[in-house]
Order: C-alpha cells, then sequence, then structure tokens
C-alpha cells in the first residue's frame, strides 16, 4: 500500500510539474486621456498606473523599471537618441488627436493670425506640433500642463481659441449651448501624419506575455473602433477617469480619436517620414539625426 501512496503521489507532483505557468503580468504606466482609452478593455489585464499630464513619462524612460510605457513618440525617439532610455517602440496607437476648438469657424490655420490660443503640452507632441503649425503667424500662446485643463477657460469664454484632443474635447462640447467649431491640426498644409503616440517595452520583457497582451491591445482597438457605444458601455466602470466622462462621451469622442494600430516594423515608414520632418525644422525636438532601426521593436 505504501508504494501505492508513493507511486501516485510521485505521479500527482510530476502532473502538477507540468502544468504551464501562467504569464505573470506586465506593469505599465499610461497617461490618462485618448491613451487610457485605447487601453481601455485591456488594461485590468497589467498591473497598471495612470497619469496625468507628462512629467513621469521621462522618468519613467530612463528608470527603466516598468515593461511597457505609453508616451508620444517624440519623447521615446528623443531619449532613446540621447541613450537615457532603452525602450523601443512597439506599436504607434494614436496618430492625430489634435483640434482647435473655436467660437468661429476656422477654414484654414491662417484664420488664427493675431488671435490668442490657449494650449497645453508645451514641450510634448502637442505643443510642439501647434508651434509647427502656425510657425509663420503672429500668435500669443499660453500653455498649460495637461488637456484637462483648457476646457474650463473656453467655457468660461477666457479664450476664444483652444488646442484641444479628444476626449476632453467631445467632454467640453457636452456642456456647452452655444454652437462651437473644430478644426484638425493634421489639416495644415506641409505637416506629415503626426504618429502621436506608441506603445513602448523595455528589452528585458517577457516576450510571451509582451506577445499575447500586443494581439488583444490590436484586438481593442480594432472593437472600439468597430462599436463605439458598446467600448464605451464595457469601459465605464474600470476607471474612474470613464465614469466622469460617461457613456455618451466616450461614444461621440471615439471617432475623433484617431485610433489605430500600428506594429512597430509596419508604422516604421510613418514614423520615419514623421521624425525626419521634425529633425528638419528644429533638431531640438528628438535631436540632430533620426532614430535609427534599433529602436524599432517587434
Amino acid at each position: 500500500m505504501k508504494r501505492k501512496i508513493t507511486f501516485f503521489a510521485l505521479l500527482g507532483a510530476l502532473l502538477f510539474s507540468c502544468k504551464p505557468t501562467p504569464s505573470p503580468k506586465l506593469s505599465l504606466l499610461v497617461p490618462s486621456g485618448s491613451p487610457l482609452l485605447a487601453l481601455g478593455g485591456v488594461i485590468s489585464e497589467t498591473d497598471y498606473e495612470v497619469t496625468v499630464g507628462p512629467d513621469l513619462l521621462p522618468v519613467a524612460f530612463t528608470k527603466g523599471e516598468k515593461d511597457l510605457v505609453v508616451a508620444p513618440i517624440t519623447l521615446g525617439a528623443k531619449l532613446y537618441n540621447l541613450e537615457k532610455s532603452k525602450y523601443q517602440l512597439g506599436a504607434v496607437l494614436g496618430w492625430s488627436n489634435l483640434h482647435i476648438l473655436s467660437r468661429t469657424p476656422l477654414n484654414d490655420i491662417n484664420d488664427l493670425n493675431g488671435k490668442s490660443v490657449l494650449a497645453f503640452a508645451e514641450h510634448s507632441t502637442p505643443g510642439i506640433m501647434l508651434r509647427l503649425a502656425t510657425k509663420d503667424l503672429e500668435l500669443e500662446i499660453t500653455y498649460f500642463k495637461a488637456v484637462s485643463d483648457v476646457g474650463g477657460p473656453f467655457i468660461n469664454k477666457q479664450y476664444d481659441y483652444v488646442l484641444i484632443s479628444e476626449p476632453i474635447l467631445s467632454k467640453v462640447m457636452s456642456t456647452l449651448k452655444e454652437e462651437v467649431y473644430t478644426f484638425p491640426l493634421q489639416n495644415v498644409d506641409g505637416l506629415p501624419k503626426i504618429a502621436q503616440f506608441g506603445i513602448f517595452k523595455r528589452p528585458e520583457i517577457n516576450k510571451v506575455s509582451y506577445d499575447k497582451f500586443m494581439s488583444k491591445l490590436n484586438a481593442n482597438i480594432t472593437s472600439l473602433n468597430n462599436d463605439p457605444k458598446s467600448y464605451a458601455e464595457s469601459v465605464l466602470e474600470l476607471d474612474p477617469f470613464f465614469k466622469s466622462l460617461g457613456v455618451d462621451v466616450i461614444e461621440k469622442a471615439i471617432p475623433r480619436l484617431d485610433l489605430d494600430f500600428k506594429a512597430a516594423v509596419d508604422a516604421k515608414p510613418l514614423v520615419h517620414e514623421y521624425l525626419s520632418y521634425l529633425v528638419s525644422v528644429d533638431p531640438t525636438i528628438i535631436g540632430s539625426e533620426v532614430v535609427n532601426d534599433s529602436f524599432y521593436g517587434g
């Protein structure tokens, strides 16, 4: 009897040891706003931290502790060029989600000449692209830190023109009774396709967990674009930010978010064109050279 018990005990231990070990959860830093919405349906599968504004992102890149960092392409490229970051671009997620919200129609960016504009994120993609889009204009620009800061002054009529992005744009519009207008910054002649933000991975990341997560993230972005209402309903309770927006605002915001998952290898031509443009007009943005091929991860 003792032999049988020993045999079955050994057999059970062997079978138990053969069970696949679950992949560890990846750690993630993601900014609030459109990046958080892009990951909303899969965020709970990570050990995530949400940041408001750009301040924590450079620190995350230089420390290298997070498996994944969602951040502006310009920031990831600049720190990579300076050898302050080893994070590689995994995929571009957000493209041209930058809009001028105004009380009078803008037919052309030149209609802003002589105006005062409130904007956000002076040294990140929004501020950079507004500056480049209006470089030939006489324009007074005031910068606040985060996109969530610019809505109130517009609602209170302190400014008639603000640079804003979704979903805050739809949130502001939902509170106004007056007619307002939007002008996509991407419509400015001469600007390349704006590769706004992406998801970056540290080189030591668990590949199995990473591949699984990226596959689910790709499907998540497809799902939100195909059925904005169902997506809005599904993420509402996942984060206080989503709840503060509400289903109607999220649903209306999604078509203007310009979210499109493109793996780094597929996005490379567009990213290269975008970064080359930045280097040509202002080498202080990411450096005097475009990042090399090792910047583009799998």
